[in-house]
């Protein structure tokens, strides 16, 4: 019996604990994540390193540019996942086409779009290239109806350009549905009217996918149900309507229920010759890479949406042989309206497998230890508020002026350099998004230059004067229209009212650059600053400025009058008229050359701003240079 004070049971317990010793020295150790990873995440959701990209608010050139340059980061950082943050109303179409091309060339393994909690318009057509859509709650994507802007606000497309913008975008967002394995019938019907589809489930496989009416009359008997949609029509509440005619009609309860006849308050069928996977459409088998249009209202877009299309559909062919395979889930909505995806909706018609409430979840979701955003960056956010039209308005203005009090005043400098910086704000944040190509920047430097020829080197033709302002003003209203990259849309109406907001917004500058240069000829000597600058009591014979002139005794001069240079002319200058008590001092502009001191000149013209002079003999004599530049 061995009791604990016993040495053969000490020598067992050390020996025990030894041998445990030992085995813990040679186990593996059990790892300690950085951050605690769910269980239960399938395999090919999980994801180690997660970057978040940000899209808030409406889409633009900037913000391409901007998700560009973050997938790029992503990408550079090997992130496993990228989850794009969408709340945004949509934007502009070549935009959110090039986030998309973009999102599907991406590096990265794999590509999330969270509805968080809106993503309208093109915000849904980002969504869907992405490989998986999740949820907020509430969340809501969709309607992706191409507008434009008009006079009186957002307009419906015109027809004839209906083919030329509809096209790329439907084929895009066909194309992100058969990549990502979304119904192509729903993704249709976010970006088109006219679809009238209904839910059905594959019997044998549990696989559900849209139908139109005309595969519905191939797989039921009966009329189909058109009652209680699964997402009714944006801005029309179909069950509110037909409950008030029901109530103001007397229509009964069994007329609207789908068991018993068809709601006589739905929707009139189209006629059968126009539906579309009728007999007149060739049949399309699985694995085709054709464009299968939902219904008629597409069906004139087929040839050019096929020509973009690259990946097979998933969709299977309906026949009459398929009678009794499908089940019927639903109606989904009469094409009255958009599609648009709520969070109730969502995962019944194959977009998202859950919600996701936060950035706790989604890291659940994913199985991720690490998640990190990037949002948009300062830079970018300044470029954008750049080129607002009364900035860019503003600035337009300050170049004026500057360019005005620098060219008529030389020497001061702060109006150059004031020019300089509005003129740089005018450039640089267009050129980063395309609106100012070489040629604009090449004729606003040509118009300065021509401008200053007329001032200083050839006063009095006023062909160059012309022309600079020409050229001035042509590259300023140039940097004002988009260009687009992808060749896609060329002499579009967006265009067209780039170019009349970038005339209008101009000719607003003009004016009040206008009104600010008439107060600062007549104030000029009363404002502190330019009292700073400019001389106040000038010697004869000091070199003064023409801005001077202006709030002078100008105009006490007459054409006919004569004079004597006190300095020279080359061109600008001054001239004395009068003797004695009653001399005047004026500024003036040699007509053609250099005109030297002691020469006797003649007034020929007077504007608001100079006095034009030639010699009083009207030749050439040895003081006058002719030619000289």
């Amino acid at each position: 019996m061995l009791t604990p004070d016993t040495p053969g049971l000490t020598r067992f317990v050390r020996l025990t604990l030894l041998m445990l010793g030992l085995v813990a020295a040679v186990a593996p150790a059990t790892p300690t994540p950085s951050a605690p990873v769910p269980s239960g995440v399938a395999a090919g959701r999980q994801a180690e390193n997660v970057v978040i990209i940000t899209i808030r608010g409406e889409i633009d050139r900037y913000t391409a540019l901007s998700v560009v340059r973050r997938l790029k980061i992503a990408e550079a950082s090997g992130a496993d996942a990228v989850v794009i943050d969408l709340d945004t109303p949509g934007g502009e179409v070549v935009s959110v086409l090039e986030i998309t091309q973009a999102i599907k060339g991406t590096t990265v393994p794999r590509t999330v779009a969270w509805i968080n909690p809106t993503a309208y318009s093109g915000g849904a057509i980002i969504a869907v290239a992405c490989e998986e859509i999740v949820v907020n709650d509430p969340a809501r994507f969709g309607d992706a109806l191409i507008i434009q802007a008009g006079p009186t606000g957002a307009e419906a497309l015109p027809e004839e350009l209906r083919p030329k913008f509809l096209s790329p975008l439907l084929a895009d967002t066909v194309d992100s549905a058969r990549r990502n394995g979304y119904d192509e019938y729903l993704v249709q019907a976010f970006v088109t009217l006219g679809l009238e589809l209904w839910l059905v489930r594959d019997t044998e496989t549990g696989r559900t996918m849209a139908i139109n009416e005309a595969e519905y009359r191939m797989l039921f008997e009966g009329e189909p149900p058109r009652s209680s949609p699964i997402a009714p029509s944006i801005g029309r509440n179909v069950l509110a309507d037909r409950d008030f005619a029901r109530n103001a009609e007397g229509v009964t309860d069994e007329a609207v229920d789908p068991t018993k006849g068809a709601d006589p308050l739905a929707t009139p069928p189209p006629p059968a010759e126009t539906v579309s996977g009728g007999a007149q459409l060739p049949p399309i088998e699985e694995g085709d890479r054709a464009f299968r249009p939902a219904g008629p209202s597409v069906e004139d877009l087929s040839g050019t949406v096929d020509l973009e299309l690259d990946e097979p559909t998933r969709r299977p062919a309906i026949s009459e042989g398929d009678r009794g395979r499908y089940e019927l889930v639903g109606y989904i909505q009469d094409g009255n309206g958009p599609l648009i995806v709520t969070t109730e909706n969502a995962e019944l018609l194959g977009f998202g497998p859950g919600v996701v409430l936060d950035d706790d979840e989604l890291r659940q979701h994913l199985g991720a230890s690490n998640l990190r955003r990037l949002d948009r960056s300062w830079s970018e956010s300044f470029a954008r508020f750049m080129t607002i039209l009364p900035v860019r308005g503003l600035l337009i203005v300050v170049f004026i002026i500057g360019l005005f009090l620098e060219l008529t005043s030389p020497g001061l400098g702060l109006p150059g350099g004031l020019a300089a910086v509005a003129l740089f704000g005018l450039l640089a944040p267009p050129m980063l998004i395309g609106m100012a190509n070489w040629w604009e920047i090449a004729a606003i430097a040509v118009g300065i230059a021509f401008i200053g020829v007329e001032l200083f080197l050839l006063p009095g033709f006023g062909v160059f004067g012309v022309l600079g302002m020409i050229a001035l003003f042509g590259g300023l209203v140039g940097t004002f229209v988009r260009e687009d990259p992808g060749g896609l849309f060329p002499g579009t109406e967006g265009a067209k009212r780039d170019l009349l907001y970038g005339v209008v917004t101009l000719l607003m500058s003009l004016v009040t650059s206008g009104i600010g240069i008439y107060f600062l000829s007549k104030n000029v000597e009363s404002l502190p600053l330019f009292r700073k600058l400019i001389l106040q009591n000038p010697e004869p014979g000091d070199n003064d400025t023409m801005l001077e002139a202006m709030s002078g005794p100008v105009a006490t001069l007459r054409v006919g009058d004569e004079g004597v240079t006190t300095i020279p002319l080359r061109p600008s200058g001054r001239m004395s008229t009068g003797d004695g008590a009653t001399e005047e001092i004026h500024d003036v502009v040699a007509d053609m050359g250099w005109i030297e001191a002691g020469v006797r000149v003649r007034v020929i013209e007077i504007d608001g701003f100079r006095v034009t002079v030639e010699p009083a003999d009207g030749e050439a004599g040895p003081d006058v240079h002719e030619g000289d530049a």
